[in-house]
């Protein structure tokens, strides 16, 4: 637990600029993140199951355009 009390007292001390700097890396770290996460589920984890189901509907002429 140290380390993430380390790593948001470095946050809080960092100066604007670098802070906004950090801020815009940590958005596009965490995008990346969540990216390889959503490929990994959807090759062998809960979203396969879903993906087929809505294909499956929308093949079967049970959806609606939005």
């Amino acid at each position: 637990m140290s380390g993430i009390v380390e790593a948001q007292e470095a946050v809080r001390a960092l100066p604007e600029e670098e802070f906004g700097a950090f801020s815009s890396w940590f958005e596009q770290y965490e995008e990346e993140r969540w990216d390889r996460r959503i490929e990994r589920d959807q090759k062998s984890g809960p979203l396969r199951s879903l993906m087929e189901k809505a294909r499956a509907d929308f093949e079967a002429g049970k959806c609606n355009p939005l």
